[in-house]
């Protein structure tokens, strides 16, 4: 449960910031698109959506191997080696996809520091200032360190009139709580992972117990039977 609200919480948030992002700030103030930017926000839902199935497909191995379930399911010797093999599978799927989302994270935590950077930017030199104030006043892109190439008229480089001063700061307020609570998303996956990654190792373990209950049961089946037919021919004798 805990990985299903966070691939929810990712998905709906980061396609949410993204937009904001692209089309807000850079389409509608600076006038030119980023593709990339564009690209992984689809990337980034497609995986999500991925990880929601393969979430439903682990919960369904742990009911599997739980329980009374595990008992039926995991009875026989190929059925149990089978279970061995299909918790070894998972549990290295899950662990690195674990990993990934771990990186995820770290990345999704690069916006969160821009935002806080952005709106102190906002609050100190922009938001509540007078117009005479603004007066000469320019937000630069090449003061974050981007630098490229412009068309005037066309796109631009900078902002400089208060009503897109002001557009920019809304624009960067509404985004950042949205960044901030996908990072909680990817966190809550990667909590969720390493559930997983606990659950499957249990169930090994329980799957690898069955077995060896499996082969002592048999073999105390073996002695009554050979105890039977021993009893039985000294009886005939």
């Amino acid at each position: 449960m805990v990985l299903c609200l966070g691939v929810g919480l990712f998905c709906g948030t980061l396609f949410r910031a993204i937009e904001i992002t692209t089309v807000g700030i850079f389409e509608e103030l600076f006038r030119f698109r980023v593709p990339w930017l564009e690209d992984l926000r689809v990337i980034f839902i497609v995986v999500a959506c991925v990880m929601g199935l393969f979430s439903i497909v682990l919960l369904a191995f742990g009911f599997l191997a739980t329980g009374a379930t595990r008992q039926n399911i995991y009875s026989g010797a190929s059925c149990i080696m089978g279970g061995r093999i299909s918790a070894i599978f998972f549990t290295v799927v899950t662990f690195i996809l674990n990993v990934a989302w771990m990186l995820v994270s770290s990345f999704l935590a690069m916006p969160i520091f821009l935002w806080i950077m952005l709106m102190s930017i906002c609050n100190e030199e922009i938001l509540q200032k007078d117009t005479w104030y603004l007066e000469g006043y320019c937000l630069n892109l090449s003061r974050f360190g981007i630098y490229r190439n412009f068309t005037e008229g066309l796109d631009q480089n900078a902002l400089c009139t208060p009503t897109e001063l002001g557009d920019f700061c809304e624009h960067v307020d509404n985004a950042g709580p949205m960044y901030t609570l996908a990072f909680a998303g990817s966190l809550l996956i990667v909590l969720g992972m390493v559930s997983f990654l606990i659950t499957m190792a249990t169930n090994y373990q329980r799957i690898k117990t069955s077995q060896e209950l499996t082969e002592y049961r048999n073999a105390v089946d073996l002695e009554l039977t050979d105890t039977t037919m021993i009893e039985s021919r000294k009886h005939y004798d």
